[in-house]
């Protein structure tokens, strides 16, 4: 699964929008993030796993790696 679809994931689970995660992400690292700039991202599939890890955590998520079956 790539970054697009777990940042989808998160959207629907919690009914938030792209604008809610560009608000969360640019409040969270002080960075300026647009709603054009993640979209790149998600395209270009470079969110990284520490943006992952802030979007988790704002949405009181754990990302916890867990071996396969």
């Amino acid at each position: 699964m790539n970054s697009k679809k777990y940042v989808r994931a998160f959207c629907n689970s919690e009914d938030i929008k792209y604008e809610d995660v560009v608000r969360i992400l640019s409040g969270k690292t002080n960075k300026n993030y647009t709603y054009q700039s993640l979209q790149g991202k998600l395209t270009r599939n470079t969110f990284t796993y520490e943006e992952a890890c802030i979007l988790a955590d704002a949405l009181g998520y754990d990302l916890i790696p867990v071996k396969r079956k």
